[in-house]
C-alpha cells in the first residue's frame, strides 16, 4: 500500500490529539504557504463517528481552510493490523496516544517495520530510551526516522548557541508558568504519565546500564546543582529542580551526538551543537506557592513509589495536585490565560580551543510561548512533522530513533517555531 497521507494524526479524539487536529486547520488559514499544493492528511483513532464529528466541527470553525478534508482511519493499539494499515499509508505519524510507556511501542514498531516516519508528544524518559535502544538500528536500515518528545520538549538548549561564535559548557534552564484568574489546569493523561514515570525510575537506570552510547565528558568546571528550594535573585522567585524529562532528554541527545547518530544522509558543513553540563529548575513566584508545591510533591513522590500508592494517586488526581490535574478538561479560558517562559542561562568560552578554567563568556536566551500543553505543544509537534517531512526529502534529517535536537539541528525548525508564536530572545553578556 503506497503512503498517500503526508501526515496522520493518531489519537485524534483525545485531548491533545483534538488540539493538534484543530491547529492543522487553524494553521492552514493563518499560514497556508506551509502546506504543499498536494498536501494530504488523515486523522486516526478508535471512534470513526466521533472523528467525523470532529472534522465537521473544525471545518465549520475554519471556513477559510483550503487544505483537503482529512481521511478517517480506524486504528487501535490493541489491534496490530489496524496500526500497520495506518502506518503503511502514511509518510509521517503524529502520535498523541499515551501513556506512551504502555501504548507507544506498538506504533513505533509498526512505523519502523513499514518505513513510516514518526513524531510524538511524550515526555517519558524510560519509554524514549527503551525505544532508542530497541529500534534504532532497525530504523536506520529501513530508512526511517523516529523522533520522540516533539511537544514542549522540542526546543533543546544546545540548539540555540551554534551561531554565536563561542562555546557554552554550562546551561541552566528556568521554567516559569504564568496563569490568569481562571487558574492552571491540565489533563489527566499528563498526570497519569507522571505517576507511572516515578514508578519506572529504576527501570530507566537498568536501561542505561546496558547502553552502548558514548559516555558524556564534562567540559569546563563542574556545574553546581542547586538542590532543594532556593531563592534566585535573577529569576525573582523560588526555584527547585524541575522533575520533568528535560535533563534526561538533553543527556540522551548529547550521547547521540557523540556516538555519531546525528549525521544526516547528506553531509552538512554546519557545526553540531557542543556538549554541555545541564540543569533544569522550576520557578515559583512566592514562598507560599513554593511550600504548597513541596508539600504535594513529597506526598506524590512517596505514593508513586509503590503500586498501591500509584493506584491511589490515579483515583484522586485533584486531591494530590491541589486541583491542577483532574479528569475534567481545561477550559478555553484557562488555556488562553496561561503561558510559559523559559530562561536559559549559559556560561562558556570565547575560544573553543581550551575549555578549562573559569568560563569567560555568558549568554541568556528567553523562550516564550502560549499555554504549554494544549496550545504550544500542537504548534511544536506539527512544525516538527513538517520539518521531518521536508527534511527527509532533502536528506537533512538523520535516520534512527532520535530526539528533536539530534534530528533537527541541521534544519529550519527554530525559524518555523517563531512563525507560530514561539519566540526566542538572545543576548550575549
Amino acid at each position: 500500500m503506497a503512503a498517500k497521507h503526508d501526515i496522520t494524526v493518531f489519537g485524534a479524539t483525545g485531548l491533545t490529539g483534538r488540539h493538534i487536529v484543530e491547529h492543522v486547520f487553524e494553521l492552514s488559514v493563518s499560514h497556508p504557504e506551509m502546506y504543499g499544493n498536494d498536501f494530504q492528511w488523515a486523522i486516526a483513532g478508535r471512534n470513526v463517528e466521533y472523528m467525523n464529528e470532529l472534522i465537521d466541527t473544525y471545518m465549520s470553525k475554519y471556513p477559510g481552510s483550503k487544505i483537503p478534508k482529512p481521511a478517517v482511519i480506524q486504528a487501535n493499539v490493541m489491534r496490530r493490523d489496524t496500526i500497520d494499515a495506518m502506518t503503511k499509508q502514511s509518510k509521517v505519524i503524529i502520535n498523541a496516544v499515551g501513556p506512551f510507556r504502555f501504548m507507544g511501542e506498538y506504533v513505533v514498531r509498526s512505523c519502523v517495520e513499514n518505513g513510516c516516519d514518526y513524531v510524538d508528544v511524550t515526555g517519558e524518559p524510560e519509554f524514549v530510551e527503551r525505544m532508542q535502544r530497541t529500534y534504532h538500528e532497525q530504523a536506520r536500515k529501513n530508512n526511517t526516522t523516529i523522533i520522540h518528545c516533539c511537544g514542549f520538549d522540542s526546543v533543546k538548549p544546545s540548539q540555540l548557541y551554534e551561531a554565536r561564535g563561542w562555546t557554552p559548557v554550562h546551561i541552566e534552564m528556568y521554567i516559569r508558568i504564568h496563569c490568569g484568574e481562571a487558574g492552571l489546569h491540565a489533563g489527566y493523561a499528563t498526570y497519569e504519565s507522571a505517576v507511572h514515570g516515578v514508578g519506572s525510575a529504576e527501570l530507566l537506570k537498568e536501561i542505561r546500564k546496558v547502553s552502548a552510547l558514548e559516555p558524556l565528558p564534562r567540559p569546563g568546571p563542574p556545574l553546581k546543582l542547586r538542590k532543594g528550594v532556593n531563592y534566585n535573585n535573577d529569576m525573582q522567585g523560588y526555584t527547585f529542580p524541575f522533575p520533568g524529562s528535560d535533563a534526561s532528554i538533553v543527556r540522551l541527545s548529547q550521547q547521540l551526538f557523540l556516538t555519531g547518530y546525528a549525521q544526516p544522509p547528506k553531509p552538512s558543513s554546519k557545526p553540531m551543537p557542543p556538549t554541555v553540563q545541564f540543569a533544569a529548575y522550576m520557578v515559583m513566584p512566592t514562598f507560599s506557592i513554593m511550600l504548597l508545591v513541596c508539600f504535594y510533591g513529597i506526598i506524590f513522590s512517596f505514593l508513586a513509589g509503590t503500586p498501591w500508592g500509584r493506584n491511589f494517586l490515579l483515583k484522586h488526581p485533584e486531591r494530590f495536585t491541589h486541583g491542577v490535574f483532574s479528569k475534567q478538561e481545561p477550559t478555553d479560558e484557562q488555556l488562553q490565560q496561561t503561558s510559559f517562559e523559559i530562561v536559559l542561562q549559559s556560561k562558556g568560552y570565547k575560544s573553543n580551543a581550551i575549555l578549562a578554567g573559569e568560563p569567560d563568556c555568558a549568554a541568556k536566551v528567553i523562550i516564550r510561548g502560549p499555554e504549554l500543553g494544549y496550545i504550544a505543544t500542537p504548534r511544536m509537534v506539527l512544525q516538527c512533522a513538517f520539518t521531518l517531512l521536508n527534511g527527509k526529502s532533502s536528506d537533512q534529517v538523520p535516520l534512527g530513533v532520535l530526539t528533536p535536537s539530534v534530528a533537527f539541528w541541521n534544519t529550519d525548525l527554530l525559524k518555523r517555531l517563531e512563525t507560530v508564536g514561539i519566540t526566542f530572545e538572545q543576548s550575549l553578556e
